[in-house]
């Protein structure tokens, strides 16, 4: 299974990846709910802490479900390059 879907991915990938999007979701909602709860109490730093976090679980949605969008194929395309050197990956 790749990261990103196919019309030809397996009835059983897209199960796992439908998962992985709900889990993915279950989780923003979580530290959507922790955030709030922040700025109850009026921690401010806390409450832009969470909300970063929340946001970069959604960015994790968006490459599991294949929706694309420059906030992460444009950065995974940015530093493909430097992630492969890094791996020893030779092209």
């Amino acid at each position: 299974m790749q990261s990103q879907p196919s019309p030809a991915d397996a009835p059983e990938d897209m199960d796992l990846r439908g998962r992985i999007f709900t889990d993915l979701d279950r989780l923003a909602f979580a530290l959507e709910m922790e955030a709030a709860e922040h700025l109850e109490h009026g921690r401010a730093a806390e409450y832009q802490r969470a909300q970063e976090r929340r946001l970069g679980v959604r960015l994790a949605q968006r490459l599991v479900s294949g929706v694309p969008a420059d906030e992460v194929n444009a950065r995974m395309e940015r530093w493909e390059g430097g992630y492969d050197r890094r791996l020893g990956v030779v092209a």
